[in-house]
């Protein structure tokens, strides 16, 4: 009962579920009739089209056959591997063509039985034609030889044998017969076949006459004389030239073939075309089916559906300009069930926002508030590590010249070590209070992009170490290769690069033979690669992933506050750049650090911090 009162109220058309059900319905019985007539007529098609494809494969594939003879004979028959072992890979390829071709042909035939397949049977004829032609030439070929091999090489042989100086034969008469064998064989005239048999006929019968003294001479005159006649019949089989012999069938079979294609390939195109025209015919007259449907449909869907949506939208779109709600501006008198719904719930949706939009101003107010308490304490912070630092440093370098004076008058051995600590402690306290205050200060500073000159630059920081306790031993090795100019904010390339020049040098191994510092920078357009390598002392395997940890030191007798690693990667992070560390202990160091080169904005600000060096 209930599943019937569900019908009848989907019969009724007054919600959009029946209304948009009713239409897809219509329209699905539409499409699946179309479908089926479609799916039918487009499987017809494209077996058409499919036989005109291998059609066109098969003919790419004959060509190709014929393609590899032209090759074999171009090329083989002066290849004197394929001589000495009768082996060729043209063969072995036309052998896999020929399978293709006769395979390809086979299923074409059994796929259609109309005027193609008649038109492949003859072709399929011509081409078994073809193929005999081509291996009793082939056969041929092998059996005449080249150079050293067959019946040309054994002919060689005894022709060579003839020239050799223990006959003592006349050569005028044995160059003649060389001459007029080279002759025939260059221009392919049987005048030259006269000319050879007269000569050695001749010269037989001069050699005769005394048997015994030239009896060798002899065999190796009438060998030579029949070799050459073998080789001439040979010839001549072949063809004297491109319209005589195996030679002219073979081209003759070639244009029926390539005639028989074009006939064949023709025919096919047609019949492919024709049933092409007809599909676009049937699908001209769907689209034309289907603009009609879509204008009856989408007015009447206009008329139930959107129209109604359309009022509550642009009722919708009044209420969120004006952020007033009137339930005059609206009448759900006619409109479908689901539209009542959704205009009573954007109501109650309205009432919800207004509430929550009071709140929201509430808690700006809020915020903003705040915000200028945070902003008065971040100032207030600076001034107070400003202060510190000033307040700090003050003692600080009354007591260095306290330990100058000091080191100066009291000049006892026993108290100049202590004096030493003193002021090596108080540089790492003025050190540390120096990276606190310039991460602190400049960390809001924007990157003031400029033209680099890594040579310079380079120089000026290894100049600014070469007082350093033990710089002086270390080599320095530099290579830049600049495909491009390079631009970036020098201030912090040289936070870079003292940071790993001061490591290299606190951290190097005198004990080596020569402690050196390698460094090779290529740069493009878009970057520049850096690689520094050091042979210092090196970082244990367990420390290599936390040397950019704040405070972090990797070895026991650092001197450093374990700062300045961190800010190196700091600043190479605010550069947009990467680095990554390769260390073996007791070998050495290498970091690997890309940056991006800034030629393209160079006038660009960034928010970007600026750190200071170890």
């Amino acid at each position: 009962m209930r599943t019937f009162e569900k019908m009848i109220h989907l019969l009724k058309l007054n919600s959009i579920r029946s209304r948009m059900l009713s239409g897809f319905l219509f329209l699905t019985l539409l499409i699946i009739c179309v479908a089926a007539v479609s799916i039918y007529i487009l499987d017809r098609t494209n077996h058409i089209i499919a036989i005109h494809t291998r059609i066109s494969q098969l003919e790419i594939t004959t060509l190709s056959l014929l393609k590899t003879d032209n090759d074999f004979f171009d090329l083989e028959t002066i290849n004197p591997n394929y001589f000495e072992t009768h082996e060729s890979t043209y063969l072995s390829r036309r052998d896999s063509l020929k399978k293709l071709i006769a395979l390809s042909s086979e299923e074409i035939i059994q796929q259609n039985k109309n005027g193609v397949a008649s038109s492949l049977q003859k072709i399929d004829s011509a081409l078994m034609s073809y193929d005999q032609k081509f291996l009793l030439l082939e056969s041929l070929l092998f059996k005449k030889g080249f150079k050293d091999y067959g019946l040309e090489g054994q002919m060689r042989f005894h022709a060579h044998k003839l020239e050799e100086s223990q006959f003592n034969l006349d050569l005028y008469k044995v160059l003649s017969l060389r001459r007029n064998e080279k002759d025939f064989f260059l221009r392919h005239e049987v005048v030259y076949i006269q000319n050879v048999n007269q000569i050695a006929n001749s010269f037989l019968e001069e050699l005769s006459k005394n048997k015994s003294t030239n009896q060798a001479a002899l065999y190796h005159l009438q060998q030579y004389t029949k070799l050459f006649n073998e080789l001439a019949v040979i010839q001549i089989q072949i063809g004297l030239s491109s319209k005589e012999g195996l030679r002219s069938d073979l081209n003759r079979l070639s244009d029926h073939l390539a005639q028989s294609y074009f006939s064949l390939s023709k025919y096919s195109d047609e019949v492919s075309s024709a049933a092409q025209m007809r599909v676009r015919v049937f699908f001209l007259a769907i689209v034309a089916g289907a603009v009609i449907f879509s204008l009856i449909s989408g007015y009447w869907i206009s008329k139930k559906l959107s129209y109604p949506i359309a009022k509550l939208s642009s009722l919708m779109n009044n209420v969120v300009g004006s952020k007033k709600y009137t339930r005059s501006f609206f009448t759900t008198e006619g409109a479908a069930e689901e539209i009542t719904t959704l205009t009573k719930s954007f109501a109650h949706l309205i009432r919800e926002t207004e509430a929550q939009m009071t709140e929201i101003k509430s808690k700006s107010r809020q915020l903003k508030g705040r915000n200028l308490e945070l902003k008065k304490l971040n100032r207030e912070l600076d001034s107070f590590i400003y202060s510190t630092a000033h307040d700090l440093r003050s003692p600080l370098t009354s007591l260095l010249g306290l330990l100058n004076i000091m080191k100066y008058e009291n000049q006892q051995d026993s108290i100049k070590p202590h004096i030493q600590m003193m002021e090596n402690s108080i540089y790492r306290m003025e050190d540390f209070i120096e990276q606190i205050v310039g991460y602190s200060k400049n960390k809001r500073l924007s990157i003031q992009p400029t033209k680099i000159d890594f040579q310079i630059l380079l120089s000026e920081v290894f100049d600014n170490h070469q007082f350093v306790p033990g710089a002086s031993k270390i080599k320095h090795l530099v290579e830049v290769r600049e495909k491009s100019p390079y631009y970036s904010d020098r201030g912090r390339l040289l936070i870079v690069f003292n940071n790993l020049i001061s490591n290299a040098i606190r951290y190097a191994d005198f004990s080596k033979a020569e402690p050196f510092v390698r460094v090779h920078l290529v740069v493009d357009t878009s970057e520049v690669t850096i690689s520094f390598i050091d042979n210092g002392i090196g970082i244990g395997p367990e420390h290599v992933d936390k040397i950019f940890n704040m405070f972090y030191r990797a070895n026991a007798s650092s001197k450093g506050s374990g700062l300045g690693l961190f800010i190196f990667k700091e600043t190479i992070m605010k550069l947009r750049g990467h680095v990554s560390v390769e260390s073996t202990l007791g070998v050495g160091t290498k970091f690997f650090i890309q940056l991006p080169n800034m030629i393209s904005g160079v006038n660009e600000q960034m928010e970007i911090p600026l750190a200071v060096h170890v």
